[in-house]
């Protein structure tokens, strides 16, 4: 099995300087499990690690796509797999970074909603969306497959056409996919069969992260999210598509759309981002044998990237 490091918690908490001194110390590479940094120019919002520190330790799944383009847990697996291998490879040991605890789910279990992507069946789609409009596809989804708009945003187009793409493909809702995974229909051997896992998770008191979000948020705004966003949309993308939904962003457009003044949208940008923070703690704590590291009295990162090398000394070679 491939042995493989995660390091997992909450937005702001620490992980990317953990991750980035443990890769340093194992002298390995970094796989972002976060499902922003993915996207092309959205840099500020989504706290991509600097130029400076990517050339030092090669960081991947980072820029890979535009804007427009999706990108799912299951092209998550898939790619971070592969990367997982070469470097495994290589003798090196691929340490997953990042607070998308569905994307490390896949990783580990090997999840995907089974269907490849099918360029004819999209081209159809997109070809709807001009004609008939964003409301009449989603109403489209709703009768074709009720449960999985449930969980689908009117305005989050990218899930909207991958949930049409796999009716198309397949005559089947993806939600149908879905409820045959959690039921273990797919081949429950290849699960945990790929990695030998060591799954950390940082977390701090809670006053102290809040407090770490709110510095992020206000270093955010001051280093330019609101122009990078105006940049972006400047380029010709919509403002409707699914990064543009993310924390910082969504705020950032509901003030250039007048629908905010900028002080609220910068308070609504941190409490959103505490809210955030708090549904991945939840998640985290669903996943089972992970470890809980607690950094609020640590007096430094080199420390925690010591302490975690030092209990993944059975993966070393």
């Amino acid at each position: 099995m491939i042995p493989l490091i995660i390091i997992a918690g909450p937005t702001a908490v620490g992980k990317s300087d953990v991750a980035f001194e443990l890769a340093k110390r194992l002298n390995t590479e970094i796989i972002s499990a976060d499902s922003m940094q993915v996207y092309r120019y959205f840099n500020i919002g989504t706290a991509k690690p600097s130029p400076e520190r990517q050339k030092e330790i090669q960081h991947h799944l980072i820029d890979i796509v535009n804007p427009d383009e999706g990108f799912s847990a299951g092209d998550f697996n898939e790619r971070a797999f592969k990367i997982a291998e070469e470097l495994n490879r290589k003798g090196e040991i691929p340490v997953v970074a990042g607070g998308t605890g569905l994307y490390i789910k896949a990783l580990i279990n090997d999840l995907g909603c089974g269907v490849r992507k099918d360029e004819e069946a999209r081209e159809r789609i997109k070809s709807e969306f001009k004609e008939l409009g964003e409301e009449a596809m989603y109403e489209k989804l709703k009768r074709v497959d009720p449960q999985a708009v449930n969980k689908i945003h009117p305005k989050d187009r990218y899930r909207i056409e991958r949930a049409l793409e796999v009716y198309y493909s397949t005559g089947k809702p993806l939600s149908e996919f879905h409820r045959e995974e959690r039921r273990g229909t797919r081949d429950e051997r290849r699960k945990n069969e790929r990695f030998e896992v060591k799954y950390f998770v940082l977390n701090m008191d809670r006053k102290l992260l809040y407090k770490k979000i709110e510095d992020r948020v206000d270093k955010m705004i001051s280093a330019g999210l609101l122009q990078e966003t105006e940049k972006i949309l400047n380029m010709g993308y919509d403002k409707n598509l699914k990064p543009f939904q993310s924390l910082g962003y969504s705020q950032m457009i509901e003030y250039l759309d007048g629908k905010i003044d900028f002080d609220s949208a910068v308070q609504e940008v941190k409490k959103e981002t505490r809210r955030f923070a708090k549904r991945q703690l939840t998640w985290f704590r669903g996943v089972k044998d992970a470890v809980w590291i607690d950094i609020t009295e640590a007096e430094n990162i080199k420390d925690i990237s010591t302490q975690i090398y030092r209990m993944c000394h059975d993966l070393q070679r």
